[in-house]
């Protein structure tokens, strides 16, 4: 009997340590919201948690999303953590593929570089002296704004000798400083030994297009500036056909790159420069894409799917991919990690090259995704952003420029 007992015991202390264990691991590990196509599908991504509500639960929220209260629960029994779940109206829009050029101009300049300015007695460090560093952003130089290279030169050669006031931006605060300009020897004109950009032109993948607004996305990662890493403030930008005429074949430690050039005429106009992509309206739309549903986050698996890129010419192709890891909680680039495992596209490319950014992925019929970045080391992998986290700041974006025009 006393054996008896001891057994029954054992297994009891092992079933709670089992639930205590995965209750923790809930606890801390399973996120605290979820979305869904309606109230009884919610997935948590683990085959033991599952988020649980009711159609009779309060809910806020309208139109096209609604949210309501909810539980996440360890077999469907044992409550873990409060959660809510959020029902959304399934969205469509037609993927893409298809390269395009971009060329953007900043909103002030972007300064990448100072340096020094020889005059007549000796190096002199204007810029540097004044404070400005790398990576600041002048707005208005005198409280005049400054939009150029060419405003830059001609404010400061008109100087006479006098103090500039400089208003910047760094890391997204104002700041004002005096810069005073020094005589540069060769030819007697003033100069402050800074380098600035003030635009910059590439070529991307289209992700999707809602031909309902106008409104595409993008890259899936913002456009950034080469010499500080900041994200290039947008003042105006325009996106133009692009053909691809070759590739750069990536290697390990060496991305490649898809080799391009602009068609002419200006196709639609870019809005938002932004981690999540860059966004625009076309200037022409067509009547009869096809359109396809958009994932939700919590829909998104691990296993096969496809991409739809343009390496050579102007039509995108379908190549097979694999989604090995999600991370719901990895920031708003890299939800995904994937893996190319078309061989044509291997022999080609290599993998995921410059060039491929925006990338639509396909899944189950449904878009899921966008591609965003290669890994250095090992081109056949990269990281990819929810298609549903972009069509959110599509929407958004619509929004604004339907209240800007109202």
């Amino acid at each position: 009997m006393q054996k008896a007992v001891k057994a029954v015991s054992l297994i009891f202390s092992i079933i709670c340590v089992f639930v205590f264990s995965f209750v923790c691991y809930g606890t801390y590990y399973v996120p605290d919201s979820y979305t869904a196509s309606d109230i009884d599908s919610a997935e948590t991504g683990s085959p033991f948690f599952s988020c649980i509500s009711s159609e009779n639960a309060a809910s806020t929220g309208s139109g096209y999303s609604k949210t309501y209260k909810a539980e996440v629960k360890l077999l469907g029994l044992v409550p873990v953590k409060d959660s809510t779940l959020t029902v959304v109206s399934r969205r469509y829009v037609t993927p893409g593929g298809q390269a395009f050029g971009l060329r953007i101009f900043t909103d002030g300049v972007v300064v990448t570089g100072v340096g020094s300015v020889p005059t007549e007695t000796g190096a002199e460090y204007p810029a540097k002296k004044a404070g400005i560093k790398q990576g600041d952003i002048i707005q208005t130089i005198n409280g005049e704004a400054v939009t150029s290279n060419a405003d830059i030169t001609r404010l400061v050669e008109s100087c006479g000798g006098k103090a500039l006031a400089v208003q910047l931006l760094r890391k997204g605060k104002a700041k004002t400083v005096s810069l005073l300009p020094a005589r540069q020897s060769a030819d007697g004109k003033y100069r402050v030994g800074m380098w600035v950009r003030d635009s910059t032109a590439g070529v991307g993948t289209v992700t999707f297009v809602d031909y309902s607004t106008g409104v595409f996305a993008g890259l899936g990662h913002a456009i950034c500036d080469a010499d500080t890493g900041d994200i290039m403030p947008l003042r105006t930008g325009d996106i133009l056909a692009a053909t691809i005429r070759g590739c750069v074949k990536g290697t390990s430690g060496t991305p490649g790159e898809l080799c391009g050039v602009f068609s002419s005429g200006v196709l639609g106009h870019l809005y938002l420069n932004s981690n999540k992509g860059v966004y625009g309206v076309l200037d022409k739309q067509q009547r009869h894409a096809e359109k396809i549903p958009t994932a939700l986050c919590d829909e998104v698996e691990i296993g096969k799917a496809q991409i739809i890129s343009t390496i050579n010419g102007n039509e995108p192709e379908y190549f097979d991919i694999e989604i090995t890891k999600i991370n719901k909680l990895n920031g708003e680039e890299k939800n995904m990690v994937i893996r190319v495992t078309d061989e044509n596209l291997l022999k080609k490319t290599g993998g995921i090259v410059q060039g491929m950014s925006g990338s639509p992925i396909i899944q189950n019929g449904m878009l899921v995704g966008a591609v965003t970045h290669v890994f250095v080391n090992d081109p056949q992998q990269g990281y990819a952003i929810f298609a549903d986290t972009m069509l959110d700041t599509a929407y958004s974006l619509n929004e604004q420029l339907q209240k800007n025009a109202a």
